[in-house]
């Protein structure tokens, strides 16, 4: 068997010792054995607890150049922390993008290092979450049952996030897709987004309105996509299929609920319906986009981001920003994010995470954060000290 780490005590069957050691932890249970007398001991651990911090990529960054004492120091005493089991920062489909978008040598180091960080746990991928979370409306909308939307963890993990380390973790390469086209399709989205500005300037509406408008114009964009895709496939262009934006897949698991006793015309606009309901309007992470991009109207209707050229540089990772947030940020406890989007996100009218309980964090206030990573510590309790001196011989003794 591989000894994971060798205990200096000797076996307590065959008294030999270098080779007694810990092997793995499964199930919160820690299994030591001998390769000498290939005696097999469990040794259960205690309950535990998380906290799920997001860090973004801005966080992560700046903490793998290694340079600014600031990030450092926070970096450190969080990978002390999840070390200790107190914390987990797993990693997102959008931290997998980001860092592959990055045009650079150590491109390849920072996602290491991000992977490192996170011990290798990893949130599910961004549009599993939200077609959960659409189900769910769906189904509420569908039987006219109150707006509730819960957080339900199962929803953004496939695995318990709240048990010991084991320690090893199998590294994956991801499949990162076409990288060109989606630096374009970034780009043109940025873009497509900037040129709405002098008819944003225009508008009388309050910020309860741009969230619908934001909410019913993503609806629409949702069922548009869907029907160009079903077009193409119907005059022959098979492929469009396979090569249609993964949003279409939203409209088409919709529209097998009640296949048997309802023509597909009226599922079709039953969901046109749902879309332009607050079921809809009020999904997590609908409402929490929808925000985002309803805090940027009412900024430009204020008179800012007058140099389009300029709010296009500024903007350029606004959609990966938004996405961060407004799925993953609900089911964190506490995410850490840049200075801007702290601010857009405890906007008074916004407030957008603050449903949640998910505390915000910057470099504005880097004492405020360590002041939330002191009060985690309050978890670092006797029995949980005594596991790790099991877990990490002679480490935290």
């Amino acid at each position: 068997m591989l000894i994971t780490r060798h205990l200096e005590e000797p076996c307590p069957k065959c008294g030999v010792s270098g080779k007694y050691g810990n092997v793995n932890v499964g199930r919160n249970i820690l299994n030591r054995g001998c390769n000498n007398c290939r005696e097999w001991m469990r040794h259960p651990l205690p309950d535990i607890r998380k906290k799920v911090i997001y860090l973004d990529q801005f966080f992560l960054s700046h903490a793998f150049r290694d340079q600014e004492q600031p990030f450092i120091d926070a970096a450190n005493r969080i990978k002390d922390m999840a070390s200790r089991q107190l914390v987990v920062c797993p990693y997102s489909s959008v931290h997998t993008d980001e860092t592959h978008l990055w045009r650079h040598e150590q491109q390849e180091d920072l996602y290491k290092f991000i992977k490192q960080t996170a011990r290798g746990y990893q949130f599910n991928e961004a549009y599993e979450i939200k077609q959960e979370q659409m189900y769910r409306a769906f189904d509420a909308f569908r039987s006219e049952t109150d707006i509730i939307h819960p957080i339900e963890e199962c929803d953004a993990f496939r695995e318990d996030i709240h048990r010991w380390d084991d320690y090893f973790w199998i590294n994956i390469r991801p499949f990162l897709g076409d990288l060109e086209a989606m630096r374009q399709g970034k780009a043109a989205a940025i873009e497509g987004l900037v040129d709405l500005f002098p008819e944003w300037r225009k508008l009388t509406t309050s910020f309860e309105e741009d969230v619908n408008m934001e909410a019913r114009g993503y609806g629409k964009s949702l069922l548009d996509q869907y029907l160009k895709m079903v077009v193409n496939v119907g005059t022959g262009s098979l492929n469009s299929y396979m090569e249609a934006p993964i949003d279409t897949m939203y409209v088409e698991s919709l529209l097998h609920c009640d296949s048997s006793t309802m023509e597909i015309d009226d599922r079709l606009k039953r969901i046109g319906e749902f879309f332009s309901s607050p079921h809809f309007t009020n999904i997590p992470n609908v409402r929490i986009s929808c925000g985002i991009f309803a805090v940027l109207r009412k900024m430009v209707k204020n008179g800012a981001y007058t140099n389009l050229a300029n709010a296009r540089r500024k903007l350029a990772g606004l959609f990966y920003d938004s996405e961060c947030i407004s799925v993953f940020g609900p089911y964190s406890d506490a995410i850490f994010i840049d200075r801007v989007m702290k601010q857009w996100c405890e906007d008074p009218e916004a407030m957008l995470l603050e449903p949640h309980d998910t505390k915000v964090y910057s470099v504005a206030g880097w004492d405020d954060f360590h002041s939330y990573l002191d009060s985690l510590e309050e978890n670092y309790t006797d029995d949980i000290r005594e596991a790790l001196n099991l877990f990490y011989p002679g480490v935290y003794a």
